[in-house]
C-alpha cells in the first residue's frame, strides 16, 4: 500500500496539528493519532508498525483521531492512515523511555460510579473535614467573598439586547461574573463546607434568580446576543445546585436541573457545529468541553436528562480530554495564546478533572501538558513581573479592573502542589493570601488530588523552552526576581490569528521585574476595537522587523515562527528562531539569535531579501526613553537599560508617544478608557538586500 496516493495535511485557520509528527519523542502511552480530515469525511483505517516495519495494532473510526492500544514498550514506531484510495504517509515516532501511562476510562464506566449522595462534584461529604482543616486561608478569603455577595444583593436581568438605555453587552458581562462565577459561587461554598445557613439562603434566591433567565433568550450562548454570559452560567449553576441540593424543594430542583440541561445541550451544539476535534482553535469554544462532562454528573438522578444523552456528553467530553487537548497548549506545557489566557482556561475544566478522577482513578492531570505546564507559569505568570508577554492581555494582572480576576488570582494552584517544582510551590504558597476571589473560586476547594507515578515536570531553571508552543524564556536568577534580568521571546507555528499577534521574533526585557522593553499597546475598551486590530494586533506594535514599511501576516495562520535551537553553557544563554514565514514571501531568510548574559542582552539578526529593502527596528517601553547620541536610554523602577546598536547600520531613531490608531478611536465617548502611556522608538537601515543587524541592552541600577 506504499504506492497510494498521499492525502496533504495542510492546516487551515483553528485546526488541530497533526500528531506525532515525524520524529516526535512521546511521552504518553498510549497517544492519541490525529490527522487533518478529508472533506470526503471516509472511514479511516489506521495502522501502527513497530521499529521493524510490522503491523502490531490496526484500528478504524470515523473520526480524525484514535487512540490505539497501549504500546509493549519504549522504542521506535511508525503509523499511517488510509481512506478514500489514499494514504496520510508513515511518519516515524519514538516512544521516550520515560513516559506517563494513561490509564482512560469508559464514559459508561464513569457515569455507573457517579454516587447518588450529595455533593459529589467538586468535593464529597467525606472531604470536607479535610478541607476545613487544609485550606484555612482560603476559607477565610471566602468569608470575604460571601460578605462581597451580600452587599452587592441580587443582579438585574440582562436587557442590553433591547434596552439602550441599559447596561450594554461589554460592561454587563463583567457584571454577571461578579453576580455568578464570584458571588454565586462563593456563598454555595460557604453552606456546603462552612454550613453557612446564611449563605446558603442567599445562594438559593440568587440561583432562582439566574434561573429564571430565559436559556433560549439572551443568556444562551447560541443565540446570537454574545456567548459569555451563557458560559458563566452553564460553568457555575452544576456545582451550585450540587452543593445546595438539601435547601431546594422537589420542584425547585427540578426546574433547575431542566434549565442546566438546556444550557449543556447548548455546549453540545456549539461543540458539534464546530466540529472541535477537528478545528479545536475556536478560543471560547474552548471552555465548554467540561461542562458537557459536569451537568451529565450533577444531572444523574434528577430525570432531567436520559442515561443516554449523559454518556453520550460524558464520552465527547473524555474524548477530548484523553485526545486532541488542549489545543493552544502543547506538550512542552506553553500556551499559545500567552499568560492573561493560559490562567484562565487551563483553571475552568479542573472541577471536571477532579471528578473524573475521584470517581475512576483516570487522571487526565497525568498528561504531559498538565505535568509540565507548572514551568510556563513559572517563567511567563510572574508575579513578579510588572507585565506578562506576549498575546493579548499581556498587560492585565489579578486584580486589574478591566478583566477582574481572568488573569487567575494564583495559576499555579493545584499544579504546583501535584507536580512542583519547589520554586512553583512557593510561588504558589505565597500568592494564597487575598482580599477576594473574582474568578476561579471552585478550583480553590478541590481536594489533594494524587501525584503522577512518572513525573515529567523537571526542576525550575533560569533558561525554559516551549518550541512546541513557541516560546523561550531566559534568566539570570528566576529564584531571585530582585536580581534577575530576564528576556523573554515567541516564535511560534500558531500564527497571529485569535488573541496571537504578528510579533514572530518578538522579545521582551526585564530588569527586577520592570519591563524595560515590552509589546504595545491594549484592548480598550475589549476585544476588536481599531486599537486592538489595526495597532496592537500588527507587528509594529511589537519589537520586530518590518520591511519597506511593512509588517508580518496579519490574523493569519501562515504567519509562523519556529524556535530552531537553544542552550545554557556557562551561564551564556541563547535562543535562534527562525522567522522567514511571517513575512508572505517579502525576505528570503530573518533568523533572530538572542543571548542573555550576566551583563547584558544581545540581539542579532541575519535578514535575506530577495531586493533591495530598507528594514525598520521598532523597540517599545513604558518610560520615555532618551537619546545618548545612537543610544537609547530607558529608566524604570530604579533600574535602567542602555540600547546600543552595533552593526548594521541602525540609525535616525526616532522616539513618540502616539500609535498609529488612538486608544480610544471608533468608540463611544461614555466608553472611552483610560491606560498608561507608552512609548516607541524606531530605527531604520539602508536599503540592502542583505543585512547583519546588531543591538546590545545593557542594564544597570540592581
Amino acid at each position: 500500500m506504499s504506492d497510494l496516493p498521499i492525502f496533504e495535511q495542510v492546516r487551515s485557520r483553528g485546526q488541530i496539528f497533526p500528531f506525532p509528527d515525524e520524529g516526535r519523542l512521546v511521552e504518553e502511552n498510549p497517544p492519541c493519532l490525529s490527522w487533518l480530515p478529508l472533506e470526503s469525511k471516509p472511514r479511516y483505517t489506521v495502522v501502527l508498525n513497530d521499529a521493524d516495519g510490522k503491523e502490531i495494532w490496526k484500528g478504524e473510526t470515523d473520526k480524525n483521531y484514535i487512540i490505539p492500544d497501549a504500546l509493549p514498550c519504549a522504542g521506535q514506531y511508525s503509523w499511517n492512515v488510509f481512506a478514500d484510495g489514499m494514504q496520510r504517509g508513515v511518519v516515524h515516532f519514538t516512544l521516550a523511555e520515560k513516559h506517563v501511562e494513561i490509564h482512560r476510562v469508559s464514559a459508561e464506566e464513569l457515569y455507573d460510579r457517579i454516587p447518588e449522595a450529595r455533593p459529589r462534584h467538586i468535593f464529597s461529604a467525606e472531604d470536607i473535614p479535610f478541607l476545613r482543616e487544609n485550606r484555612a486561608k482560603e476559607l477565610e478569603v471566602l468569608r470575604r467573598n460571601i460578605e462581597t455577595a451580600y452587599a452587592d444583593g441580587y443582579p438585574e436581568r440582562p436587557r442590553y439586547h433591547w434596552d439602550p438605555d441599559a447596561l450594554p453587552l461589554r460592561e454587563y458581562i463583567n457584571v454577571s461574573r461578579q453576580y455568578i462565577d464570584r458571588n454565586l459561587a462563593a456563598c454555595a461554598l460557604g453552606y456546603a463546607i462552612l454550613g453557612d445557613e446564611k449563605a446558603g439562603a442567599f445562594a438559593r434566591k440568587l440561583l432562582l434568580t439566574i434561573v429564571d433567565w430565559n436559556p433560549d433568550g439572551v443568556c444562551s450562548q447560541i443565540a446570537g446576543w454574545g456567548d459569555e454570559v451563557g458560559i458563566s452560567i452553564v460553568r457555575t449553576l452544576p456545582a451550585v445546585f450540587d452543593m445546595i441540593h438539601p435547601l431546594l424543594n422537589d420542584k425547585e430542583r427540578a426546574y433547575i436541573a431542566r434549565t442546566i440541561r438546556i444550557y449543556g445541550e447548548q455546549c453540545w451544539i456549539r461543540l458539534k457545529n464546530q466540529d472541535f476535534c477537528a478545528t479545536p482553535g475556536n478560543s471560547h469554544v474552548g471552555r465548554i468541553p467540561a461542562y458537557l462532562g459536569e451537568v451529565a454528573l450533577v444531572l444523574k438522578g434528577t430525570g432531567a436528562q436520559s442515561r443516554e444523552e449523559a454518556i453520550a456528553w460524558l464520552d465527547y467530553a473524555l474524548d477530548i480530554y484523553g485526545g486532541i487537548f488542549p489545543h493552544y497548549g502543547t506538550v512542552d506545557g506553553g500556551w499559545a495564546e500567552g499568560i492573561f489566557y493560559s490562567a484562565s482556561y487551563t483553571r475552568w475544566y479542573l472541577p471536571f478533572f477532579g471528578a473524573v478522577e475521584r470517581y475512576s482513578g483516570y487522571s487526565i492531570w497525568d498528561r504531559p501538558f498538565y505535568q509540565r505546564l507548572p514551568q510556563y507559569f513559572l517563567h511567563f505568570a510572574s508575579p513578579y513581573f510588572e507585565n506578562h508577554p506576549f498575546c493579548d492581555g499581556y498587560w492585565v494582572h489579578p486584580d486589574d479592573k478591566e478583566w477582574p480576576g481572568f488573569f487567575a488570582q494564583n495559576p499555579l494552584r493545584l499544579y504546583a502542589d501535584r507536580f512542583g517544582p519547589a520554586l512553583a510551590k512557593e510561588r504558589a504558597a505565597a500568592a494564597v493570601d487575598q482580599k477576594v476571589y473574582e474568578l476561579h473560586l471552585l478550583d480553590a476547594f478541590i481536594p489533594t488530588t494524587k501525584k503522577p507515578e512518572v513525573c515529567l515536570t523537571g526542576e525550575a531553571a533560569d533558561l525554559q523552552a516551549f518550541p512546541d508552543t513557541g516560546f523561550i524564556s531566559m534568566h539570570t536568577a528566576l529564584a531571585n526576581p530582585a536580581k534577575d534580568f530576564a528576556v523573554l521571546a515567541r516564535a511560534s507555528k500558531f500564527g497571529s490569528f485569535s488573541h496571537a499577534h504578528a510579533d514572530q521574533g518578538n522579545f521582551a526585557i526585564f530588569c527586577a521585574g520592570n519591563a524595560m522593553i515590552s509589546p504595545s499597546g491594549y484592548f480598550g475598551r475589549g476585544y476588536g476595537t481599531k486599537h486592538h486590530f489595526q495597532w496592537m494586533k500588527t507587528s509594529k506594535a511589537h519589537n520586530v522587523l518590518l520591511v519597506d514599511g511593512e509588517g508580518q501576516l496579519w490574523h493569519d495562520e501562515r504567519c509562523t515562527g519556529k524556535l530552531v535551537s537553544w542552550s545554557d553553557e556557562n551561564g551564556v544563554k541563547t535562543a535562534t528562531m527562525d522567522l522567514t514565514e511571517a513575512y508572505d514571501g517579502k525576505l528570503s531568510l530573518w533568523t533572530r539569535t538572542i543571548t542573555l548574559t550576566a551583563d547584558s542582552v544581545t540581539v542579532e539578526d541575519h535578514v535575506e531579501a530577495p531586493k533591495d529593502v530598507v528594514l525598520t527596528y521598532p523597540l517599545h517601553a513604558l518610560s520615555q526613553p532618551t537619546l545618548d547620541g545612537n543610544d537609547l536610554v530607558i529608566e524604570r523602577g530604579g533600574c535602567t537599560l542602555r540600547v546600543h546598536p552595533e552593526a548594521g547600520e541602525l540609525g535616525g531613531c526616532m522616539i513618540t508617544d502616539k500609535y498609529d490608531v488612538d486608544l480610544n478611536e471608533g468608540e463611544p465617548e461614555a466608553y472611552h478608557v483610560t491606560r498608561p502611556v507608552q512609548y516607541h522608538a524606531y530605527y531604520t537601515t539602508p536599503a540592502r538586500s542583505v543585512h547583519d543587524l546588531k543591538v546590545t541592552f545593557t542594564p544597570g541600577g540592581f
